[in-house]
């Protein structure tokens, strides 16, 4: 099976070292935010300047490049949002992953030619729903983290739009694009960029009943391949560098492989980052309440995440040499 034909390795980046590390392990592509618009608020995120240099890297190795513009967008924000989006495009971004169903259908009218992609926030839990935003101008949809092997595997097939699954990275104790608890709580709204994680913190009796563990679905990667899954996402914008290429290694030998994790992998991952190991409940439709747990300190001590160098190989470049007699020597850049 050629590499074409599996699914694409999207990495997160929220920063541009975090942007070369998810290039130096074999992402196909990058996902990152600009300043604002973008739901990961509290990452180190890029500036214009840095936008345009993370694009002309990832397409010098072959990576394609998406943008985060996936909060809500007032009235008053759409200008600001437009000129932003305007800014990406013309920096020649891949596509941009986007929330706001009235904001994506300004952008299908202002840049028709730049390829949108659902954002998780949309909530896309059925086929209907599926292609509802198919018809919105979406090309690709990102069906809920809270669904089961057999609700993905029938939006794939019947909802006629590109596929993109989480598949590994923190979950959110609501749905996704629905939780409102840091908003009531704090004042921080999940769905603006800026959510403080209250489910992450004990309860009075020192327990943690909202707190998931990170899903981890490296044992399922050939169910993926066999449902023509088009890309497969891993969460992780506020993340370190050195979390991303580790993790990001581990899924690019198991697609190239084309297999799942063996235990061994499954130990790594959970050395890199885990929350008292990883939970598969909404896939294999098995919600209890082992799907709840802390990072620990046991987790933290047991981390193999370090500040190793991470170093970006050559690019890759082919020469033609063409040479005639009687003619000038030619010498092109492929």
């Amino acid at each position: 099976m050629p590499k074409s034909s599996l699914p694409e390795l999207l990495a997160p980046a929220g920063s541009p070292e975090a942007l070369r590390a998810a290039i130096a392990a074999g992402a196909d592509a990058v996902y990152f935010g600009g300043g604002s618009f973008n739901a990961r608020m509290r990452a180190q995120n890029f500036t214009d300047a840095d936008v345009e240099k993370a694009i002309k890297l990832c397409h010098a190795y072959g990576v394609k490049a998406y943008m985060t513009f996936n909060t809500l967008v007032t009235d008053r924000e759409l200008p600001g949002f437009l000129a932003a989006a305007q800014k990406a495009y013309l920096a020649g971004v891949d596509a941009l992953i986007v929330a706001d169903r009235g904001a994506a259908e300004v952008l299908c009218h202002a840049l028709p030619d730049l390829p949108l992609h659902a954002s998780t926030q949309c909530s896309a839990h059925n086929v209907a729903g599926a292609k509802a935003l198919k018809a919105g101008g979406f090309c690709r949809v990102v069906p809920a983290r809270e669904l089961a092997r057999e609700d993905i595997a029938a939006i794939k097939k019947e909802s006629g739009a590109e596929i993109e699954i989480f598949i590994h990275g923190a979950l959110c104790v609501s749905h996704s694009g629905q939780c409102l608890f840091s908003s009531l709580v704090g004042g921080r709204s999940g769905n603006r960029g800026e959510c403080a994680q209250p489910c992450r913190l004990p309860d009075a009796k020192g327990n943690y009943p909202l707190s998931l563990k990170d899903l981890c679905l490296a044992r399922e990667i050939p169910f993926f391949i066999e449902n023509g899954i088009d890309s497969l996402k891993i969460e992780g914008r506020l993340k370190s560098a050195q979390y991303v290429y580790e993790v990001v290694s581990v899924y690019r030998r198991l697609l190239d492989e084309r297999r799942g994790a063996n235990d061994r992998e499954m130990a790594k991952l959970a050395a890199i980052f885990s929350r008292s190991g990883f939970t598969d409940g909404y896939f294999q439709k098995k919600i209890d309440r082992k799907m709840l747990g802390i990072r620990t300190e046991a987790d933290k001590q047991q981390s193999t995440t370090g500040n190793k160098e991470i170093q970006l190989p050559p690019v890759p470049i082919a020469l033609r040499f063409l040479m005639k007699a009687g003619e000038p020597v030619s010498l092109s850049l492929q």
